[in-house]
């Protein structure tokens, strides 16, 4: 026997008239609220957002226009809550989740090069200051993480009496550097 959830009942000059709710159906059942779909995209989305600017560094500026693109995306699956806010949820977690696990990675990576870059800056400071030249090598330094000399590309002369520290991210096609005169710079080819 079918459940009813609601009866309202109305009498007029023929007689009674029954109308009953439709009863929901099992996925319906099994939904989630509006504020914990909503919770969930505004986390998520809104943690996206703050790693948007890193994806110019970690990754470049045309893989930065395809992460906005997917953040706007992420927070358009709120609109299949109005279908299904189960479904909603899923979707926000698995591509807003994947988004933030990749970029957190290349966040991680690009922190890793970068303490190097820096201690490599430092090497180059020092050694000036004891023999009055900028090293035009790297053989006395000493990597903290073995990974990042394949990232490094060189680091040379720089007129007048400076130097550059070439290296990448994820392409080689990418530049970034360190100039004594004019600090980090980026550059995508």
């Amino acid at each position: 026997m079918a459940r009813v959830s609601a009866i309202i009942a109305h009498q007029s000059e023929v007689g009674v008239y029954i109308m009953q709710a439709p009863n929901r159906s099992n996925s319906q059942k099994h939904d989630m609220s509006w504020a914990m779909l909503l919770s969930f995209a505004a986390v998520i989305v809104g943690a996206l957002c703050l790693l948007h600017y890193n994806v110019l560094y970690t990754e470049g500026e045309v893989m930065q226009g395809l992460f906005t693109l997917l953040v706007g995306l992420v927070a358009g699956f709120v609109l299949i809550g109005f279908h299904q806010r189960l479904m909603a949820a899923w979707c926000i977690i698995l591509l807003g989740g994947s988004l933030l696990i990749w970029q957190a990675y290349q966040s991680r990576k690009w922190t890793i090069i970068h303490e190097d870059v820096v201690a490599i800056v430092q090497f180059a400071e020092e050694t000036k200051a004891k023999s009055g030249q900028y090293p035009t090598n790297l053989d006395r330094y000493s990597f903290k993480n073995a990974a990042v000399r394949s990232h490094i590309y060189r680091i040379e002369p720089e007129e007048p009496d400076g130097f550059r520290l070439t290296y990448f991210m994820n392409d080689p096609g990418t530049s970034y550097w360190y100039s004594s005169r004019t600090g980090f710079g980026y550059y995508p080819d």
